[in-house]
């Protein structure tokens, strides 16, 4: 039992430390773009939990993803990797990744953005996350990022942001080139 906790806490730790590491590397990369249309400093990356759900019902619209189903696959499996994208008090983006049994890819399961055309991180929530996975993929050595399923319309996102389709076709990215 003790073990088990233990396993589960590195990859607790290796979660955190991949946030933050990810969202040091945004402000530090934003303010040195100089760009002024937004605050860097008020962006905040945080898990999936009650407060974020809450804020996901106020998006409206169809509910596209099984949010609330996040927690318990949190329970089941240590290694996945949720992650909530606020700026400032405004939740605009939300993420869960898991590598599942794999040692070589860690798959975006759920990835998905506020609806409000307004919101201040509209374009740069793909971004964000593929920051923070890529972070915590590295953390726990994988060295491929996967999109379980993606949706045709996020499809040219992904290929922006460097993701291409595999021999099998599966859109990836080496942890490398991110």
């Amino acid at each position: 039992m003790a073990r088990r906790y233990l396993r589960s806490l590195k990859y607790l730790i290796f979660q955190s430390q991949s946030r933050k590491k990810a969202l040091a590397s945004f402000v530090d990369q934003w303010t040195a773009l100089d760009y002024q249309w937004l605050d860097a400093t008020k962006v905040r990356f945080d898990v999936i939990d009650n407060r974020a759900l809450e804020a996901c019902h106020r998006w409206g619209g169809d509910a596209q993803f099984p949010w609330e189903d996040v927690a318990a696959w949190k329970t089941l499996d240590a290694k996945g990797f949720d992650l909530s994208i606020w700026h400032d008090e405004q939740l605009c983006g939300l993420c869960y990744a898991t590598p599942r049994d794999s040692k070589v890819t860690i798959k975006i399961v759920l990835l998905e953005g506020c609806s409000d055309s307004k919101h201040p991180l509209k374009g740069l929530i793909a971004a964000l996350a593929l920051g923070a996975i890529d972070a915590y993929a590295r953390a726990i050595g994988c060295s491929r990022i996967e999109i379980q399923e993606p949706r045709p319309d996020a499809v040219p996102t992904y290929e922006r942001l460097g993701f291409n389709y595999d021999e099998q076709q599966r859109l990836v990215i080496s942890v490398e080139a991110t």
